[in-house]
């Protein structure tokens, strides 16, 4: 009696099996994400310091009292704007005489090219004075120059520095009246190995970032290598430019530096698609069925998440990116999502740096 119910139980077991594996198994469901291209970098990073356009201390070329100041303190001008003045009442009077000596000796040229004109005068009265006129002009020109000599104006568009003279105060040729810079742009001179020469030239992007502003990523790009390398640190020095209109980067700031070498644009896919097999790397593409199939790859370098795919894989194709357990070769998956990147406009490899930068600041 035991023995038959125990078979007829066993019968139970095996017809509801039976019947469990004869419906249909559900495709497993994935993730895909679209093959395209990104731009990819060789990453250098470096540290270096800002330093202004043009930077440059006034000074005069006489020796005087201050009679004007025309600047305060800190104050941005435009470039041609006079800053000090000298005592220059000698130099005045000494130029409305050789003003009054050129108007002179024009007037006598101007009477004796009439009478020359006319056969009523000698060539040679008029030749010599030719000669006065152009030497008036020249002795014009010369107090002209002295009286220049005790006028300071700006070299170019900029901001001054502290002011370091006052009316009534006595001036040397060489004393410094203050400095001025032109921070429109900032140059960032830093350092990268010898070893990485060969991927820097001008023109290579850089971005940029300092401490003081933990949140601000700053783009550049290289406008000169030194033209030697150091034999101590067997680096060479690099010079690049960064825009500075609002005027928030300072001369002598800390910058965090990563410059972009080599940019390049790559097939790429994420990381989570890669499947390493010993030395092999393997993907999971999806076909216009919706089959599953097992391809090599050959991959290169990584960025941002992203990696570059140098060959098994064509723009477009799609990749598992999860579900890769359930996913088998050459049976059918239910994709739930699609995922298409669009490349940033700067590129994945300018992404990725952005966000190491971020995360140094912090």
């Amino acid at each position: 009696m035991k023995i038959r119910a125990i078979t007829v139980l066993c019968s139970m077991l095996f017809v509801g099996l039976a019947s469990v594996s004869a419906q249909p198994r559900q495709a497993p469901a994935v993730i895909v994400d679209t093959a395209s291209a990104h731009l990819f970098s060789q990453r250098i990073e470096a540290l270096g310091t800002l330093l202004p356009n043009e930077m440059a201390e006034l000074t005069l070329n006489a020796a005087d009292r201050v009679t004007a100041v025309y600047f305060e303190d800190g104050e941005r001008v435009e470039a041609g704007r006079t800053l000090v003045a000298l005592v220059q009442r000698e130099q005045l009077a000494q130029v409305e005489a050789a003003e009054a000596r050129l108007r002179e000796a024009s007037a006598r040229l101007k009477r004796l090219d009439g009478l020359v004109e006319y056969d009523a005068g000698s060539l040679a009265d008029a030749d010599a004075a030719q000669r006065d006129v152009d030497t008036s002009r020249a002795e014009l020109r010369q107090v002209q120059s002295r009286l220049r000599d005790r006028v300071l104006v700006a070299p170019f568009s900029g901001l001054l520095g502290f002011r370091e003279v006052s009316i009534g105060s006595y001036v040397q040729p060489g004393d410094v009246v203050t400095t001025l810079i032109d921070d429109s742009v900032m140059r960032l001179d830093f350092a990268v190995p010898a070893t990485r020469l060969s991927s820097v030239s001008s023109g290579t992007p850089i971005l940029a970032q300092t401490d003081s502003m933990p949140d601000e990523v700053f783009r550049g790009e290289v406008t000169t290598l030194d033209n030697t390398i150091d034999p101590a640190t067997r680096s060479v020095r690099v010079r690049a430019i960064l825009p500075n209109q609002d005027r928030s980067l300072k001369a002598g700031m800390f910058m965090r530096v990563v410059v972009e070498a080599d940019q390049r644009q790559a097939l790429a896919i994420p990381e989570e698609a890669i499947q390493p097999v010993g030395p092999r790397s393997y993907v999971f593409v999806v076909d216009g069925e919706d089959v599953a199939r097992r391809q090599e790859v050959q991959i290169g370098a990584r960025y941002n998440g992203l990696v570059e795919v140098l060959e098994g894989l064509t723009q477009g194709d799609r990749v598992i990116t999860e579900g890769l357990i359930r996913a088998r070769d050459g049976q059918p998956v239910r994709i739930i999502e699609t995922i298409r990147r669009t490349p940033p406009r700067t590129g994945a490899a300018s992404r990725s740096t952005e966000s190491v930068l971020s995360a140094g600041g912090r």
